[in-house]
């Protein structure tokens, strides 16, 4: 259920990171800083999703997935994922993540991870970030400021979110499965970055796997 309230919560996530001076982006300090909301925020939840007993139970590997993201990180330092420039052109770049080679690419003002839902750890998400940005920064949203590792790393987990509700034939879970970091998707929700692509309200049961 503390998924659901994840994903419906964007605003409140955003709070939690702007009141925490260091915006550890971990799943223990959003768990801690939900459970004090828990049980109004599940009624609420109940009556604007009317979620039946069975698309509940259709979220439980999402949950495990999300729970694993609680465990400390493997990751010490930026320089850990042995990020490097497989061209020479400042453009196309490879690191190493749990023993696995990541594709990412940077264009102007943006940093494109592949299979980036594959990353779950938002402690190591964020050294991550902060080892793309030592590279090339990206822009704010104001596009003044820049970018910071905690908040790309904000984004990533919305990404992350989204990747494991949409269903299997959505044509949004290929978009999930690789993050853009980029200005104009600073600070947001997933579900206000579906309703600025699409122009429409977005509506959880929408996006919720079948049973």
């Amino acid at each position: 259920m503390l998924i659901i309230m994840l994903l419906l919560n964007g605003c409140s996530l955003t709070q939690i990171i702007e009141d925490e001076g260091s915006a550890d982006l971990s799943f223990e300090q959003l768990y801690s800083s939900l459970e004090a909301e828990e049980d109004s925020s599940i009624e609420d939840v109940d009556k604007e999703t009317a979620l039946e007993e069975d698309s509940i139970d259709t979220l439980s590997d999402s949950s495990d997935a999300a729970s694993t993201a609680v465990k400390s990180g493997i990751l010490s330092d930026p320089s850990d994922i042995n990020l490097r420039d497989t061209d020479g052109n400042g453009k196309n770049y490879l690191f190493t993540y749990d023993g696995e080679d990541f594709s990412v690419v940077y264009t102007t003002d943006n940093w494109k991870i592949y299979d980036s839902y594959k990353i779950n750890n938002t402690e190591d998400m964020t050294i991550i970030c902060e080892a793309l940005i030592s590279v090339h920064q990206i822009h704010g949203s104001d596009m003044e400021s820049y970018r910071t590792a905690e908040d790309m790393a904000y984004e990533w987990l919305q990404h992350n979110i989204a990747y494991q509700f949409l269903s299997d034939d959505s044509s949004w879970k290929v978009h999930a499965q690789n993050v853009d970091l980029d200005p104009k998707d600073q600070g947001k929700s997933f579900s206000e970055i579906y309703e600025d692509r699409t122009g429409k309200e977005f509506n959880l049961k929408d996006f919720l796997r079948s049973p």
